[in-house]
């Protein structure tokens, strides 16, 4: 058993150690920290650790879409164990269809979505963790169906559940579940980290470029890992209205591929189809800050793959990333719109025209949708999904329809 933990590639910095302390001690440990802080690598090492550990245990590691699953969870996994996935001794078989790990202790791991979270009802597990969860589409609903599943899977295993994300607001489902004194789950504990916490596996100019990025509530949330209150969104964006579970593919007669750019930030693609009446659905969504020029390469040819040719219409600032995107045989192109007429344009396709709307988001697209929901205009924070937004609606040969039939 030593042995498998000497596998494991993972130094825990002071501010995480509480947490790990508490394994097996309580039941809904909670790291509510900022960006860059260590709170994800903190949930896989225990995502890890209770595999190895306990044979034979069951365990789901859930993210707010399956995109995240793929660019967030499996590079960690695979930096925790030094090799790729199919490749570990400690790893029996990867399953990469339903992306289930079978380790050589008899445990199982399950890489899930919490996009929709009543399709994870199912059988009884004995641990789970959520990677941000202020970001899963319905958390009060995604709460509930986990309660219920976290009820052991038979073998005697111990039970628990962790979180790790950055804050939303006081009084959100996140915030009463977890920190509001007066309705928190009783059995749960708050572990908070900065991004300071972490800086010393961080670049400097990493820390320096994200504390002169955020201001405010989005600092009290994204650096110091605080909830906080933020200015509702400009554009009137309703996720009751606006994001939508399945679209009809057969309906798009083009598709267009936003880029932002962005290493301190994240970079972000959004991939936009466009029906016969000017209707635009965003279908999918890449956001991951210090992405590769492979990553975002790789990224775009996979949906352009997976949905259709189309232009890329990219932040303007990186001529030599758009030559290189280029020369890896994408329609790339520099945005040439003013950012004022591409936040109208959005504001204008968010407004009722007819009995429709003219711009739908999946819920997929989790990042995108919180965007939105904060966006100001005035102020330039948490607003990369959206400029990808803004590039491909008003760069990508999108036309502004004279009249709008239902």
């Amino acid at each position: 058993m030593q042995k498998l933990e000497t596998e494991i590639n993972y130094i825990p910095h002071e501010a995480q150690l509480p947490f790990h302390n508490d394994r097996y001690k309580v039941l809904h440990r909670a790291i509510i920290a900022g960006t860059g802080s260590g709170k994800t690598e903190a949930g896989v090492f225990e995502d890890l650790s209770w595999c190895l550990e306990n044979w034979g245990i069951v365990g789901y590691v859930f993210e707010p879409s399956y995109p995240m699953v793929k660019r967030n969870l499996i590079p960690k996994l695979e930096k925790f164990l030094g090799t790729p996935i199919d490749s570990s001794p400690l790893v029996r078989r990867f399953n990469r269809g339903d992306y289930r790990l079978d380790f050589i202790t008899g445990s199982s791991m399950w890489l899930c979505s919490l996009d929709n979270a009543e399709t994870v009802e199912g059988p009884s597990i004995d641990f789970i963790h959520v990677d941000e969860a202020r970001l899963v589409p319905d958390l009060e609903t995604a709460i509930k169906v986990l309660q219920r599943r976290l009820r052991g899977s038979g073998g005697g295993h111990p039970i628990g559940a962790w979180w790790t994300t950055t804050p939303d607001y006081p009084g959100s489902v996140l915030h009463k579940f977890l920190e509001d004194p007066r309705t928190r789950n009783p059995l749960s504990r708050v572990y908070r980290m900065s991004l300071f916490d972490n800086r010393e596996n961080l670049p400097a100019e990493y820390v320096s470029q994200v504390v002169q990025a955020h201001t405010g509530g989005l600092a009290e949330r994204f650096i110091y890992g605080r909830f906080a209150a933020v200015a509702e969104g400009a554009f009137g964006f309703d996720a009751s209205k606006h994001v939508i579970d399945s679209f009809e593919r057969s309906r798009v007669k083009s598709w267009f591929y936003g880029v932002d750019f962005g290493w301190t930030n994240p970079a972000a693609i959004v991939v936009i189809g466009l029906d016969g009446d000017s209707r635009a659905y965003v279908v999918d969504e890449f956001y991951k800050s210090m992405a590769t020029e492979e990553e975002l390469i790789q990224a775009s040819k996979e949906y352009v793959q997976v949905y259709g040719s189309g232009p890329l219409i990219c932040d303007p600032s990186e001529p030599q990333t758009i030559e290189k995107l280029r020369r890896a045989g994408l329609k790339a192109e520099g945005n040439k719109s003013k950012r004022d007429d591409g936040i109208r344009d959005i504001g204008s396709r968010l407004q009722l025209h007819g009995d429709r709307y003219r711009l739908y988001i999946h819920r997929r697209c989790v990042n995108l949708i919180s965007e939105l929901q904060s966006y100001d205009p005035n102020v330039k924070q948490r607003d990369h999904a959206v400029d990808a937004l803004r590039y491909g609606l008003s760069s990508g040969g999108v036309p502004e329809p004279a009249f709008i039939f239902g």
